[in-house]
């Protein structure tokens, strides 16, 4: 059996799997202890005999990870790194290395799944956009704060401007609230964002038609603006079989 793991900015989401069926999945808030898992996982210990991890957080989290991981199911846990190339997806930034090891993973995974041209949105800390050719050319993206750190920005810097972030209602008509008028503003942001990433992706490709994946925490709560989007939450954990199960 495999752990999969997907460290993020706030939250450790994982998943055990053997062959292609899950066994288990779940999330932990980011911390540097990860004992919280191993009840969970206790009936597999034995069963578990790799470790594949996407991370995005500092060092230190890491080297807790592979502490935990090298005591409690005595292995040593594989890091996924971004790459030039992988299964015919190519790394369109300047310097490879740079773009974000989740972003590549999900680009990747998404790439064996389309044959299209394809616009993938993964809704998290950040909002990322990333634009593939058909013929698996990654052509570059877009970065934007999440929902959060949106809804964060006006409660600190302005006054009387609050807002829930508790399952709000993603609309794109005026808001008669200031709770109202501050989720149809983020819902307009975002809906801007992906329509010039798709006219952008359009106008490269010279087609009018592509895919639109989502992804990430926060993809539900868009997904009624855009119903006909491929609604893909576990992207990067399918990234790993591609990027550390090739090299097995």
């Amino acid at each position: 059996m495999i752990l999969e793991m997907d460290l993020g900015n706030t939250r450790c989401k994982w998943r055990l799997r053997e062959g292609s069926e899950v066994a288990m999945r779940g999330a932990i808030p980011i911390s540097e202890s990860f004992g919280e898992l191993e009840l969970p996982l206790r009936q597999y210990k034995q069963q578990i005999k790799k470790c594949w991890v996407v991370s995005v957080v500092h060092p230190g989290i890491d080297n807790a990870l592979s502490r935990w991981v090298a005591g409690y199911l005595a292995i040593n846990p594989e890091f996924a790194r971004t790459g030039k190339t992988c299964t015919g997806i190519v790394n369109g930034y300047e310097k490879p290395e740079s773009l974000g090891v989740d972003r590549w993973l999900a680009i990747v995974a998404a790439g064996r799944e389309i044959t299209s041209s394809f616009l993938m949105v993964s809704f998290g800390t950040a909002v990322t956009l990333d634009l593939v050719l058909e013929n698996g050319q990654h052509v570059g993206g877009y970065i934007a704060p999440g929902l959060n750190l949106m809804l964060d920005s006006l409660q600190q810097g302005t006054y009387g401007v609050a807002a829930e972030s508790n399952d709000p209602k993603m609309e794109l008509f005026p808001g008669t609230t200031t709770v109202n008028a501050v989720h149809a503003a983020i819902a307009a942001m975002v809906v801007g964002l992906i329509e010039n990433a798709l006219s952008k992706l359009q106008e490269i490709s010279g087609r009018q038609l592509t895919e639109l994946i989502f992804t990430g925490g926060d993809a539900i709560k868009f997904l009624p603006l855009y119903p006909d989007a491929k609604y893909k939450p576990e992207l990067v954990l399918d990234g790993l079989t591609y990027i550390l199960g090739a090299s097995q």
